[in-house]
């Protein structure tokens, strides 16, 4: 949801002013985007048919499956993402 309001907020200023960074700024909105849509769809997937043990030992001694592992990086990216779209609302 903030990917999508900083997007339309940087659209609506590389309206205004037509800067270079400003459409930079929308390309890496536009990455992030995807990348948020295509973790989402590979966790659904991995979550509906998980891999066999003896398939891939290491992934799973490590991380186990543990929810936290999800859930940490994705509060991080929302952590800075507020923060991004507090300072471009300024």
């Amino acid at each position: 949801m903030l990917l999508l309001v900083l997007l339309v907020s940087y659209v609506e200023i590389y309206r205004k002013i037509k800067s270079n960074f400003t459409l930079g700024l929308i390309i890496f909105t536009l990455a992030l985007l995807l990348q948020t849509v295509s973790r989402a769809v590979l966790l659904l997937l991995v979550m509906a048919n998980p891999p066999p043990v003896s398939v891939y030992p290491l992934i799973v001694s490590l991380l186990g499956y543990n929810p936290l592992y999800v859930v940490i990086p994705d509060a991080l990216e929302f952590m800075a993402l507020s923060i991004l779209l507090y300072f471009t609302r300024e």
